[in-house]
């Protein structure tokens, strides 16, 4: 099995590793000819992924689900008062923004981190660069499920990890109904941008996933995991 990259897969995975970055870059940096600016730059696009990951995009998708009940509620709830809207998002710790490509960033300061004369494997143990050796045998695909604004309304992402496979065969069902094969994925992310069974009306969908490889699926099925989707 080839080695896995040193940088994880999962977003909180990754917060974890660039914590780590952000503590010991500014130790170990010097050691293998970072200039100041480099290090400050590195830590301040780590910081700024870590937040957005961590407190702008979990609030903001907790408003999303907040908006769409509320919107479902005026819609087509009862009662006899006013609901006020739920509050606006109100962030007082925020970092500095960074331009766009902070991953791509991170990766080309690490390559040259470890083309450094005076890079040993001590250093990167202690940044976290070196990648080990998965032999685990993955029975199912790793994936995760979100909800996002598409061209025509809400619609459902999907990421996934291969292990070496060809692809993963998705099957969904809606509402508590029968499950159905609605598509084979080999790139990600992959969207169900279907248009809701009923107009306006927040639904349900459940996903399982397969290995699929040369037009064969495979495997067992994954545990399943649930959104609520809106108009």
């Amino acid at each position: 099995m080839p080695n896995q990259s040193y940088f994880p897969a999962s977003e909180a995975d990754r917060v974890l590793w660039l914590t780590n970055l952000v503590a010991k870059l500014p130790i170990q940096g010097p050691n293998v000819g970072l200039s100041a600016t480099e290090i400050s730059d590195a830590v301040a696009d780590s910081l700024c992924y870590i937040w957005i990951v961590k407190d702008w995009y979990g609030a903001h998708q907790q408003k999303a689900l907040e908006a769409t009940t509320y919107k479902t509620l005026i819609a087509n709830g009862t009662g006899s008062d006013i609901v006020p809207l739920p509050a606006s998002l109100v962030f007082n710790q925020a970092p500095a923004m960074r331009t766009p490509g902070v991953l791509t960033r991170i990766s080309t300061l690490v390559q040259k981190i470890k083309l450094s004369p005076n890079y040993t494997d001590s250093i990167g143990q202690d940044l976290g660069t070196i990648g080990v050796q998965d032999n685990t045998v993955h029975l199912v695909p790793e994936f995760t499920v979100s909800t996002e604004r598409g061209t025509d309304g809400e619609r459902v992402k999907l990421t996934f990890t291969k292990y070496g496979h060809d692809g993963v065969s998705i099957e969904c069902r809606r509402n508590d109904g029968s499950w159905e094969v609605i598509g084979v994925a080999m790139l990600k992310p992959w969207y169900d941008e279907r248009p809701l069974l009923v107009a306006n009306s927040p639904e349900s969908r459940e996903y399982r996933l397969r290995w699929w490889d040369k037009g064969t699926v495979s495997g067992e099925l994954t545990p399943v995991q649930r959104v609520t989707v809106g108009a």
